[in-house]
């Protein structure tokens, strides 16, 4: 276990961010994750001397109700920065903390991370994984419909623009500007339109993975018309969900709009674990409600809040070409394309 961690560690500080001798680093983490922090700047104190540490939960009870001024001015110096911490429910501070620590360097972002992740989705070859990123992506990027059907329901139709960006997440982060998940895999857009049935059996976003875990058991079904979810029709047996979901899909303006449509290619997972961070990767779709990550994919919408829902043993077909076939990629289909 000692070596899968320590190899996790490697690989998120020389692969993922490529760390540099001299580089300013900070590390973002919290009372939950501090572990992870530590085994970060452990790996980052061989390369650079540079390092500070803040932990969320000094600067008072979470959730934060401010950005703390200390952590303000280091991300403001830091060439790379990495976040490990448990999202808290009305803690808003993501999005400034990744502007401010992009403007000067680049974020390496791993919201919930836990040991279970670091011995799977981080024990992936991020080199094989940006590959098969890219040339889904180069699919993609020249389909306009996108059809996603589930055996539990999900039936999907999806239409794309050409004046929204297809963006590769492959974990590789190397340059001043970038930021981006680990585990990573997985490649995105903001969707042109979306209608059907979203059936996500697999796991919900923002703190309900913490809460809920796996949604196998009890899935959500949202429908969805002209890009928005209808709220009052959406159905689940765990009351206690339906309800903060329903809720949590009205706090904002356009909370309730598909922002992103992914496509996951962490072919190094083999089961789902209850946690978006990692669960999005997984080869399938997920689908997000809310931002649809404006300053990546150049949607000239937005919205403070962000919800991915993640849909279990996915068909895929870009246009006419099936890519995915019950969560497994179609190897022949895809490098028939190249």
């Amino acid at each position: 276990m000692k070596k899968l961690l320590e190899k996790a560690g490697k690989t998120i500080v020389e692969t993922c961010s490529q760390l540099k001798p001299k580089e300013v680093v900070s590390i973002i983490t919290d009372k939950d994750s501090i572990d992870i922090g530590m085994l970060i700047k452990r790996h980052a104190s061989e390369i650079s001397t540079n390092i500070h540490v803040h932990i969320l939960d000094d600067y008072g009870e979470r959730p934060l109700r401010s950005f703390p001024k200390e952590i303000r001015a280091d991300l403001k110096k830091s060439d790379v920065t990495y976040y490990t911490a448990h999202a808290k429910k009305d803690e808003f501070l993501i999005g400034r903390l990744i502007m401010l620590a992009t403007k000067n360097g680049r974020e390496i972002h791993m919201p919930n991370i836990d040991d279970t992740i670091l011995k799977t989705g981080m024990q992936a070859n991020y080199y094989k994984i940006a590959s098969l990123t890219f040339m889904i992506m180069g699919i993609a990027v020249k389909s306009k419909t996108a059809r996603v059907i589930t055996p539990n329901g999900t039936d999907l139709n999806v239409k794309f623009s050409n004046k929204l960006k297809w963006i590769p997440d492959a974990g590789l982060l190397w340059h001043k500007g970038m930021w981006g998940n680990l585990p990573a895999g997985e490649v995105f857009t903001c969707p042109e339109s979306v209608d059907g049935v979203m059936v996500v059996d697999g796991t919900l976003g923002a703190f309900f993975c913490e809460k809920y875990g796996d949604l196998k058991k009890t899935p959500i079904k949202i429908p969805i018309q002209n890009s928005k979810a209808e709220i009052e029709n959406i159905s689940c047996e765990n009351e206690e969900l339906l309800f903060e979901f329903r809720k949590y899909l009205q706090l904002v303006e356009n909370a309730d709009r598909v922002g992103e449509f992914a496509c996951g290619t962490n072919i190094a997972l083999k089961e789902f674990v209850g946690n978006i961070l990692q669960d999005e990767k997984f080869p399938g779709v997920h689908l997000a409600f809310g931002s649809p990550i404006s300053e990546k994919t150049g949607a000239k919408w937005n919205a403070g809040t962000h919800v991915d829902g993640v849909m279990q043993n996915c068909s895929l077909w870009f246009d006419e070409k099936q890519i995915l076939d019950n969560g497994k990629f179609i190897e022949e289909e895809i490098y028939s394309i190249y």
